[in-house]
């Protein structure tokens, strides 16, 4: 957490504050545990754009620079029209009346500043978004075929494939395509493909329309506000499978993460 709905949704209200006006910025004493560039000089420059791909916000400069910023476990953007009063503020642009604050109480983000090159070097690294048009039923055959060995709802989790997959984004995946999340690669077909990808948008759509999801002590949006996704999920930290109604979800761990299905929908 937060996986792409989360950040979308924080992406698209720090889009509504555009263009940002940048008089000045201030930094915590720890930010070098999350900021892994120089820091330029940013001051009377303007934030023109802020776009996203997979789990990264990308903030475009008005003199061609740009920052890279992975949320981790629990980083956040937050606006304001007044500078925060709450602990674990890392980073800030102030505006004229606007504040844009970057909050991680863990600090487990990661921020990079970058020109143009470095950008597309540092992206290159990631696979399509989940919700581009190259995440096809087509382009997750193709994978599955290539790595037969591979469980599936891990592989689901390989940013390096499906940029903005996360734990429960995967596991709902695996439930919404009646797959066992255990299941090898080698033992689905091309209509279990076509299954994973309508549960990808299934679940993207639930989420993004309930600007995210926030479990106990999670993610909150940039204005502090919690979402509301948790109740779309069917299987992720649930008693009861939300597809049959009356069957107890199992919890497993593959690869070291939470895994969660329902014995009698996903075989």
């Amino acid at each position: 957490m937060p996986e792409l709905p989360e950040v979308k949704t924080i992406q698209s209200q720090l889009k509504q504050t555009l263009p940002f006006y940048i008089k000045k910025t201030t930094k915590s004493k720890v930010i070098t545990s999350i900021l892994h560039t120089k820091n330029p000089n940013l001051q009377n420059l303007e934030i023109k754009k802020i776009s996203r791909h997979g789990k990264c916000l990308i903030f475009h400069f008005s003199n061609a620079t740009f920052l890279i910023s992975h949320l981790g476990m629990t980083g956040s953007w937050r606006i304001s029209d007044k500078k925060l009063k709450v602990k674990h503020v890392h980073y800030i642009f102030h505006g004229e009346n606007t504040y844009l604050s970057y909050v991680d109480p863990r600090r487990f983000g990661h921020m990079y500043f970058f020109d143009s090159i470095e950008l597309k070097t540092y992206l290159k690294r990631l696979g399509p978004d989940l919700l581009s048009k190259k995440m096809s039923a087509d382009f997750i055959w193709e994978k599955i075929q290539k790595y037969p060995n591979r469980e599936i709802k891990p592989f689901l989790l390989e940013q390096k494939f499906f940029a903005g997959s996360g734990n429960y984004i995967a596991n709902e995946a695996c439930a919404r395509a009646k797959i066992h999340p255990s299941r090898k690669n080698s033992t689905l077909s091309q209509a279990d493909a076509r299954k994973i990808k309508i549960g990808f948008d299934s679940i993207l759509k639930d989420s993004i329309k309930n600007k995210g999801v926030t479990f106990q002590g999670g993610y909150s949006d940039a204005f502090g506000e919690k979402g509301q996704g948790v109740q779309n999920l069917v299987v992720f930290h649930q008693q009861t499978c939300g597809m049959c109604k009356i069957t107890e979800i199992k919890k497993i761990t593959l690869k070291g993460r939470g895994t969660f299905y329902c014995p009698k929908c996903q075989i």
